[in-house]
């Protein structure tokens, strides 16, 4: 396997589920994945999950697979999808925050008291995402909780990705609190 190119790899991987070729990849590319979202993270245990998540991916959309150019460029968009991704959440987390933080006065600083922001955070998310409509719903849902690319989600719902995007704009505007009060 050490030898194989990695299209070779790929192809066994996606048309002969090779567990081989699959840890071949892994041992080539997880190290420059890990050190980039090293730097880009400043945390090496979120790194680590960065990485795993990733190839987690890899395995279980490897029928999927259609990458023409190189492996590692691939990898790259996929670290740098998910770093977005992250960002998006985080700014969106911060954005709810800031309107509990309004609306309720302070945030203690116990442990338990953190949790059930947390708790009530998640509430409140998921409470916005089931009054989304339908079609929005669904594309947010691909998009966010399996990572699906616009195109994959386009192909999946028979609509443009042209559609997909918007939707997912108008679906993360509605997450934002002010525009689209409880």
């Amino acid at each position: 396997m050490k030898l194989l190119p990695d299209i070779v790899l790929l192809h066994q991987l996606k048309h002969r589920n090779s567990r081989a070729a699959f840890e071949e990849l892994y041992q080539r590319y997880w190290q420059m994945i890990y050190d980039i979202a090293c730097q880009k993270l400043r945390d090496k245990e979120a790194a680590k999950d960065v990485v795993q998540d990733i190839f987690v991916m890899l395995w279980s959309r490897r029928h999927e697979l259609t990458i023409r150019a190189n492996f590692s460029g691939y990898l790259y968009t996929v670290l740098k999808n998910k770093f977005i991704d992250m960002e998006r959440k985080q700014a969106v987390q911060r954005k709810v925050q800031a309107e509990l933080l309004h609306t309720t006065g302070s945030f203690a600083d116990d442990p338990v008291s953190d949790y059930l922001d947390g708790r009530e955070l998640e509430r409140h998310l998921h409470f916005r995402i089931q009054r989304m409509p339908e079609g929005m719903r669904e594309v947010f849902l691909l998009s966010r909780q399996q990572q699906l690319s616009h195109q994959e989600i386009a192909d999946h719902l028979s609509i443009s990705v042209k559609t997909v995007k918007k939707q997912i704009s108008n679906a993360l505007k509605r997450l934002q609190l002010r525009e689209y009060p409880l």
